[in-house]
C-alpha cells in the first residue's frame, strides 16, 4: 500500500517536474526588462546631441547632415533589433546572436567612429 505522498511524487515524476522546481521568469522579471529598456533609451538620447557635435566638429560634417546620419543610425537599430529577435528565437540562439551583434557593434564602432 502506497503512501499519499509517495503517489504525489509519482506522479511528479511521470510529468517530469520535480516538488523543489524554481519556477523562472514571469511577470516577477518584467519589471527589470522594461525599466532596463527605459534607461537604455535615455542614455542613447542623452548621447545624441554629443554625437551630432562630435560629427560637426571632426568629421566636418553640417548639422543638418550629422543629424539625419544619427537618425538614421537609430532607425536601423531599431529595426534591426526586431530581424535580431526573430532571427534568435527561431534559428541561432541568443548566445550566438547576442556574440554576432557585440562583434558587429564593436567593428561598425572602431570603423566609423
Amino acid at each position: 500500500m502506497m503512501k499519499s505522498s509517495d503517489a504525489a511524487n509519482e506522479k511528479l515524476l511521470e510529468n517530469g517536474t520535480s516538488s523543489s522546481q524554481i519556477k523562472k521568469g514571469g511577470l516577477r522579471t518584467m519589471p527589470f526588462i522594461i525599466v532596463n529598456e527605459c534607461l537604455e533609451k535615455v542614455a542613447s538620447y542623452g548621447i545624441m546631441p554629443n554625437m551630432i557635435l562630435y560629427l560637426r566638429d571632426d568629421y566636418l560634417m553640417p548639422i543638418a547632415k550629422g543629424t539625419s546620419v544619427i537618425y538614421t543610425w537609430t532607425a536601423a537599430s531599431d529595426v534591426l533589433s526586431l530581424f535580431g529577435a526573430f532571427l534568435s528565437d527561431s534559428y541561432l540562439g541568443r548566445f550566438l546572436v547576442i556574440a554576432i551583434g557585440s562583434f558587429s557593434s564593436l567593428l561598425v564602432s572602431l570603423l566609423f567612429f
